[in-house]
């Protein structure tokens, strides 16, 4: 497996089959532009969705540390940006990256989104069944 470290920002976008639940297997080293351009690939999968509810799973597990300022912000704005395009739920499965995982609650807490339910987890798995019981 390629270093998350060293390597370029990649975030596979697909639907979870029978769900409005954008899935997104990112990896890498993310700069403010691909977060923009990952903002963008993101809302254009949400329109599959014809206006429905629906929940975001980011397996973040793979990705490297954010240490840069501008791109924490950036990835905090993705927050309001779901739920002023429908999203109820955003489920980040960071396997045992804890430093992950309190980056992806410090852009949550940070962003302003009020309504936004969120949810870590080890596995895609439980991400997927915390998120049925919300009902998407």
């Amino acid at each position: 497996m390629e270093n998350s470290k060293s390597s370029k920002p990649i975030s596979i976008l697909s639907i979870v089959p029978g769900r409005n639940v954008v899935l997104s297997d990112a990896s890498g080293v993310w700069t403010v532009e691909a977060v923009e351009q990952n903002k963008k690939d993101i809302l254009e999968v949400v329109k599959k969705f014809g206006g429905k509810p629906w929940a975001f799973l980011g397996d973040v597990a793979k990705m490297a540390p954010i240490v840069d300022a501008e791109v924490s912000k950036a990835f905090a704005s993705m927050h309001p940006m779901f739920e002023e395009n429908g999203c109820l739920a955003c489920a980040f499965v960071v396997g045992g990256a804890i430093a992950i995982k309190v980056q992806a609650q410090r852009h949550h807490d940070t962003s302003g989104a009020k309504g936004l339910k969120v949810g870590h987890f080890r596995t895609r798995e439980e991400a997927l069944e915390w998120l049925a019981t919300l009902g998407l």
